[in-house]
């Protein structure tokens, strides 16, 4: 993400464009700010700091991978120390006309609706992977909203509605599992096997010859417990290996090497349809973040003082 994408907090609390506004947001020393409330929705996802959400006076320690949706008229704030460590998040900010209108055309967002305005949960746990998905929709919608290229509007439209429909997805997904199917047990130790060893040559027919079956039972079996072929899992996950290194600042040149991607361009091209953004531009989001800096340079020199 260029720098010029991080946005320069203020304290106001009213919607300038009529739809939608979305924010990222990096501070130092940050004051937090008093209760207040919205007549549009607010949907913020921590990157760092500690951070404490409170909602209709209950505060709510947030956790990594935590997301808050707050509809209209709700009282709340985020509360974060006053400390010399980053405090970062991505705020994004719906009207409830537009977010109505979204759900005439993609009815799945209703969902999220329902559950936010319950009053019964404000605050949703996501996976690692499901987070890093959610984020790279958010990084997508960022560069569309500072883009003036040919129908930039409507690219906009479509990344919101990308946006809200995958995390009604998640949301509805984690309160409706669906029950374990049989060979469950098989396609969890193939799992298991493939996440120890990303960094070597993975194939249908290597997975055969460890689990004694045919790579087309496999190919089948994988597809209907998971929802993506095996070829798709392995790179999925290699790619997030590749986002936490790139969040602790380790060098591009090394990382896809180190987990399984045979090339740099090859590692460009999955990276960027994964997340939306260049590895340099997923790279320059955390640099731009003093807490990750810190962390890097404490880890640097914790090897140097090892060795």
């Amino acid at each position: 993400m260029k720098k010029q994408y991080r946005s320069e907090f203020s304290t106001r609390q009213n919607m300038r464009k009529e739809d939608y506004e979305i924010f990222f947001y990096s501070d130092s020393y940050f004051q937090s700010v008093s209760v207040h409330k919205h007549d549009y929705y607010e949907f913020y996802f921590p990157v760092s700091g500690k951070v404490e959400m409170e909602i209709r006076g209950k505060r709510t320690p947030l956790v990594p991978c935590d997301a808050v949706i707050v509809p209209p008229g709700t009282p709340h704030r985020a509360i974060t120390e006053n400390s010399e460590k980053s405090y970062s998040r991505y705020v994004f900010w719906i009207s409830s006309a537009y977010i109505a209108e979204i759900a005439v055309i993609v009815p799945g967002i209703s969902y999220i609706r329902k559950k936010a305005a319950s009053q019964k949960q404000n605050i949703f746990h996501f996976s690692e992977s499901e987070y890093a998905l959610i984020q790279s929709k958010i990084l997508r919608l960022i560069e569309e909203d500072h883009s003036d290229k040919y129908a930039a509007e409507d690219f906009r439209h479509i990344c919101i509605m990308d946006l809200l429909t995958l995390i009604s997805r998640f949301i509805y997904e984690h309160d409706n599992p669906r029950p374990a199917e049989k060979g469950s047990d098989q396609i969890q130790m193939m799992i298991d096997f493939i996440e120890t060893h990303l960094d070597e040559e993975l194939s249908l027919e290597r997975l055969g010859e460890q689990f004694f079956v045919s790579k087309y039972h496999i190919a089948h079996i994988f597809k209907d417990r998971t929802g993506m072929t095996v070829h798709r899992y392995i790179q999925k996950k290699r790619l997030e290996r590749c986002a936490d290194d790139i969040k602790a600042n380790k060098a591009l040149s090394q990382i896809y090497r180190m987990h399984g991607f045979g090339d740099y361009s090859s590692f460009f091209r999955a990276f960027r349809s994964e997340y939306g953004v260049s590895p340099k531009e997923y790279q320059s989001v955390y640099q731009l973040d003093p807490l990750v800096r810190n962390r890097a340079d404490e880890t640097k020199e914790e090897t140097e003082h090892g060795s």
